[in-house]
């Protein structure tokens, strides 16, 4: 029986499993090292990694139809001297080229209308946006509307949490205003979207001359903070004894808190939150929490005697793939939706 030779080379797959091993450790230590570093001394870089607004579709948002849109107009509006958002509006019913005038800015007309707010990074012509507004539109026959905030997509401006809310505001604020408060208006958010939403709820809810039909928080995670510590590429670093309190001061440094949870508390309408077990990206558990967090809300709103128009829902899609963004795929949501918040039959 003869000796194994020792300097026989390992197999080819072998050696490159070992280098990529290699690799990524090494990107990974580097990581590990280079971040707090980079948190204590460039606390704004949390905000890049908030909003991604960086990442771009590069499509012509002039052109819909470029990009698979059809009945969809877009426009622009200046928020501020500086801010000019742009906007696509889904026409519910027909290809009409002058849908708007006849129907969005007409006073007679009782279609009710949807905002939609969109998560992080890229813009209002993302698939899945594109998806979910389309699927309101051609399921519940109402006007969508959906727009990029500041520093998103072709929309100017930087990005802040003030600032998203503003651009919210305006957008709510001008379709009220241009339909004399006669159309019933509901707000759509998705993951970064629904902590807009939630606030503006909150805000409206102060103010007797603006009303919301409902709000339906998407993928919603409790606060920004537990969502940066329980995203799936966290969990790589969030064992580190920095992790928590450098993001938590960077955030702070740099007011980004959008507090999901506390701002149910101030709802005076239907809500319903909707949530993928498989969500990865902002898990399940956020759903849950915010749905006890709501019932309590609305239990001491009972005790109190306020806040009466408020109710809270919560639909889960349990083992159907649709992760953090697919949700728009599921085919009995708007049945579902029907029955708890949007009307029946118009």
């Amino acid at each position: 029986m003869s000796d194994v030779d020792s300097s026989r080379p390992w197999p080819k797959p072998i050696r490159i499993l070992t280098k990529l091993s290699v690799i990524i450790s090494t990107i990974y230590v580097f990581i590990s090292l280079t971040l707090p570093i980079l948190l204590l001394v460039y606390p704004t870089i949390i905000k890049h990694i908030v909003f991604m607004n960086i990442f771009k579709t590069g499509n012509n948002f002039t052109q819909p139809e470029t990009f698979g849109a059809n009945r969809v107009f877009n426009f622009y509006s200046n928020v501020e001297p500086n801010v000019r958002i742009g906007v696509c509006s889904d026409q519910s019913y027909i290809d009409d080229d002058d849908y708007f005038q006849k129907h969005i800015a007409s006073t007679s007309s009782s279609i009710p209308m949807i905002i939609y707010f969109h998560g992080n990074a890229f813009d209002r012509s993302l698939f899945n946006r594109r998806g979910m507004c389309k699927k309101l539109r051609d399921e519940l026959k109402y006007d969508v509307f959906t727009f990029d905030y500041r520093g998103f997509g072709d929309s100017t401006g930087d990005p802040t949490e003030e600032g998203l809310i503003q651009d919210a505001r305006y957008v709510y604020d001008w379709l009220h205003n241009m339909t004399n408060g006669e159309r019933k208006i509901y707000i759509w958010g998705q993951s970064l979207g629904s902590a807009v939403a939630c606030q503006l709820a909150a805000r409206l809810s102060d103010d007797e001359s603006k009303t919301l039909a409902g709000i339906v928080l998407e993928a919603a995670f409790i606060n920004i903070h537990e969502a940066i510590r329980t995203h799936y590429v966290s969990l790589l670093f969030s064992w580190h004894p920095w992790f928590s309190s450098l993001t938590g001061q960077a955030l702070q440094t740099t007011k980004l808190g959008f507090q999901t949870r506390g701002h149910l508390a101030s709802l005076n309408c239907p809500c319903v939150i909707l949530h993928a077990d498989d969500d990865y990206t902002v898990p399940y558990n956020h759903g849950q929490q915010l749905l006890q967090a709501a019932l309590a809300a609305r239990e001491d709103h009972r005790q109190k005697k306020k806040l009466l128009h408020f109710t809270i829902d919560m639909i889960s899609f349990h083992g159907e793939g649709y992760g953090h963004s697919l949700i728009y795929q599921a085919p009995k949501l708007i049945p579902a939706l029907k029955r708890v918040i949007f009307e029946e039959d118009l």
